[in-house]
């Protein structure tokens, strides 16, 4: 039994070589077909021929696009907006962001009263905005500007002696 052991410990470095071999042969072999693999696939995307892309839209979308020009980006402008004449004053004006801007609004000659957006007034007014300087109602519909009246400074000249005194 020592002889056959010997000669299965003789083998076993020489057979350690050739399986580490045989290994290191499949690995180098499976990297070059592998590469190889990867490169046929390179060239074949590469010499593909050349094609235009195919757009396709919808009706909708293509009718939606052809109306880019036509709208208003940064909304529709009121133009001159006609002054109420119903009797309403403004006294005063709180602008802030968004809701919260409030103004001060008379009727008929009365002490104010606070208003916000779409607050209802008498005479079936709505407030529909307030701007730094004017009040937006809606009546009927219909859009009308009560501004913030703007007082007039009136300027008279001195005379020297009060501006020595």
């Amino acid at each position: 039994m020592k002889l056959s052991n010997m000669i299965i410990n003789n083998n076993l470095p020489q057979r350690a070589a050739a399986g580490s071999c045989v290994l290191i042969a499949l690995f180098v072999g499976f990297t070059f077909f592998y590469a190889l693999w990867q490169w046929h696939s390179d060239w074949v995307l590469a010499h593909q021929p050349m094609t235009a892309p195919v757009l396709t839209t919808s009706d909708a979308t293509t009718s939606l696009i052809a109306a880019i020009p036509d709208e208003h980006l940064f909304g529709a402008g009121v133009g001159e907006m006609p002054i109420s004449s119903l009797q309403l004053r403004v006294t005063g004006i709180v602008k802030m962001e968004g809701a919260l801007s409030k103004a001060y609004i008379s009727i008929a000659g009365q002490s104010s009263k606070i208003y916000r957006t779409g607050d209802s007034l008498p005479y079936g007014v709505t407030v529909h905005d307030i701007t730094s300087d004017a009040v937006i109602l809606e009546n009927d519909g219909h859009l009308e500007k009560l501004p913030l009246p703007r007082e007039q400074l009136a300027f008279k000249m001195r005379n020297a002696e009060e501006l020595v005194s």
